[in-house]
């Protein structure tokens, strides 16, 4: 598959409403750049295997959620790769399936995508700096410390796939966040809302993002945000970031049309006078060889 026709066989994916976003076939269509060959149904077949190999595990169990975590991040060996954390290969679905290796954010995506197939109510929570899931349980199902509680309504729970699919209360995710920020960043309930499929497909591809600077990888840097534009075709850093990584891959017609089109989105920008100069100077080099 071409570069272009990956990029827009992604932004098919995720121009419909954000509820009806298939997210895992979004994920695998998204890695297309760096995995032109994948084919999207064989890993989509993967997913349902493993929901159809972890079905037998929660017949019986009282809490299926959480039973759910613990297959998948137990007996079938799904683990968070805390000893090369920005391997890009950590943020592809394709490369968390075959190697069992991924980061908050895919092994969660992991676990939601085989509780739909299951029946299991889940969803993302993006706290700051990791990547959680929360379940809604019924009464029936409700954890035995917490079974008055819940008597007349659903309660949540929220699991850590990266630690082990370690169950968690409130105050764990406030402590994880401390934890992560410093203790800079005041704990705010609302952290703990669900987050929807373009939410995930963005900060996968943040983490992709970074993973690819922190390499000096402009080429694939490149792909991850032209594919960040198709989420947010009206966001100013990375129309920014588009432009300079053209330039510093030789680009300068596409630099320069980036880089006009973000002083048009932010023309009072605090680097608008640098971007200014940067595109005069790509403007008399593009002359001179014309």
């Amino acid at each position: 598959m071409s570069d272009s026709a990956a990029l827009e066989a992604f932004a098919a994916e995720v121009s419909r409403p954000d509820r009806e976003v298939d997210l895992a076939r979004a994920a695998l269509v998204m890695g297309a750049f760096e995995y032109p060959h994948l084919v999207v149904e064989q890993y989509l077949s993967r997913l349902d295997e493993l929901a159809a190999a972890a079905e037998s595990a929660l017949s019986a169990a009282d809490l299926p959620a959480l039973a759910l975590a613990q297959y998948l991040f137990k007996r079938a060996g799904f683990t968070g790769n805390q000893d090369d954390y920005l391997d890009p290969r950590n943020s592809f679905l394709n490369q968390v399936l075959d190697r069992r290796l991924g980061i908050p954010i895919t092994l969660s995506l992991v676990y939601l995508e085989v509780a739909r197939r299951v029946g299991i109510d889940a969803e993302g929570v993006g706290l700051p700096g990791h990547f959680i899931v929360r379940s809604r349980v019924r009464p029936a199902d409700a954890l035995p410390d917490h079974a008055t509680e819940a008597a007349d309504t659903d309660e949540v729970i929220y699991l850590d796939p990266f630690h082990g699919g370690a169950l968690m209360e409130e105050e764990d995710c406030a402590e994880r966040v401390r934890a992560i920020t410093g203790g800079k960043l005041p704990f705010d309930p609302a952290f703990l809302s669900p987050v929807g499929a373009r939410y995930i497909l963005n900060r996968m591809l943040n983490n992709l993002k970074n993973a690819y600077a922190g390499r000096h990888d402009l080429e694939r840097a490149l792909r991850v945000v032209e594919r960040l534009l198709v989420l947010n075709p009206s966001d100013a850093e990375e129309t920014r970031n588009l432009g300079l990584l053209h330039a510093g891959l030789g680009h300068t017609r596409q630099a320069l049309a980036a880089l006009t089109r973000y002083l048009e989105l932010r023309p009072a920008a605090s680097d608008a006078a640098t971007i200014r100069s940067y595109i005069v100077a790509l403007s008399g080099r593009l002359a001179r060889w014309n």
